[in-house]
């Protein structure tokens, strides 16, 4: 009897014991992330649309042609519009840009009703111009961003003057997903993956991400502060990507055999070297069935070929507001 007593009291301890780490672990978490909110906090514009609040950038409006169309940046997977805006936004000085927080990046809201796709996020994009009075615009899309912007020339073709893509993924079967973005909404695990994980080890794992982005170039100098990119770490952030790339070759899948009727001037820049996104697999592979698509290489860059090559993005913005077609870089 008191052996049975004394397991009990052992595994009873052992439990609370657990508990309580856990316990502190997510308040050591939470402050984590509450620091990472204040240390980045939305510095730009807000717009409801449809009851979703929108966080978005506009820059060079007072100088615009007016008959040149708006440029819009969508940023990639796991990132917000400080990624882009970083890189390239000197390049396009003097242009009417709209930077945007993806829909459930950065600071922007996403509908909690669990059913995104690119669809729906096409359809909140256009909605969104729509709220600004954009008719058409010209959409630069780096990686994930690339890809809803495909969707939105594919869904809302009205909207979209031109597309220039920076290394994106185009064609399914990308890869399998990493192991944690399903994981983050399986019951018990997802919150310890989001409220614990993902907190404490996500900046070491950011630091990392950004090198094999950049790869074979080197990572800019306070890449990871000036991108603002530990807002990932956020649990309804690091969710909402994480239900992005779980789906990612679905969804892919579901418009690639649409890529052929985009008939708007298309530009895709994309590096060599890649080895996040084959570019002989996706721009290359697309850009040869496209209509009006033209691929431009730039050798020895990789997945982030905007950060030392924001000029190259500025040409494919006038080429394609021109509709002019000129030679490939090699």
């Amino acid at each position: 009897m008191e052996i049975e007593i004394s397991t009990a009291l052992i595994v009873a301890s052992l439990a609370v014991t657990v508990l309580v780490g856990l316990l502190a672990a997510m308040l050591i978490g939470a402050m984590i992330t509450k620091r990472i909110a204040r240390q980045f906090p939305p510095g730009s514009e807000w717009l409801s649309v449809g009851g979703i609040k929108l966080h978005f950038r506009r820059t060079g409006i007072t100088d615009q042609d007016p008959t040149n169309p708006v440029i819009l940046v969508l940023h990639g997977a796991a990132s917000n519009l400080e990624e882009p805006y970083a890189a390239f936004s000197d390049s396009l000085a003097g242009s009417d840009v709209i930077w945007l927080d993806r829909p459930g990046l950065g600071w922007s809201e996403r509908p909690a009703d669990g059913r995104w796709s690119p669809q729906r996020e096409a359809a909140l994009i256009a909605h969104f111009l729509d709220a600004l009075g954009v008719k058409t615009a010209i959409v630069i899309g780096h990686s994930w961003g690339g890809a809803i912007a495909m969707r939105l020339a594919i869904d809302h073709p009205d909207r979209v003057h031109g597309l220039v893509l920076i290394a994106p993924p185009l064609c399914a079967w990308i890869g399998d997903p990493a192991w944690f973005n399903p994981a983050s909404f399986w019951p018990l695990i997802g919150p310890f993956i989001t409220r614990i994980f993902v907190p404490l080890t996500g900046e070491k794992a950011l630091e990392r991400g950004a090198m094999s982005a950049f790869h074979p170039e080197k990572v800019p100098a306070n890449y990871l502060h000036a991108s603002s990119l530990p807002l990932l770490l956020r649990p309804s952030v690091w969710r909402a990507n994480a239900a992005d790339m779980r789906d990612v070759n679905r969804h892919l899948e579901q418009q690639e055999k649409y890529y052929i009727d985009i008939e708007q001037p298309t530009v895709i820049i994309a590096g060599k070297a890649d080895t996040v996104v084959w570019t002989h697999r996706h721009s290359g592979l697309v850009s040869k069935h496209m209509k009006n698509a033209e691929l431009r290489l730039i050798p020895g860059a990789g997945h982030n070929p905007h950060y030392q090559h924001g000029a190259a993005i500025a040409q494919a913005v006038i080429d394609v507001r021109q509709g002019v077609d000129t030679v490939s870089a090699e």
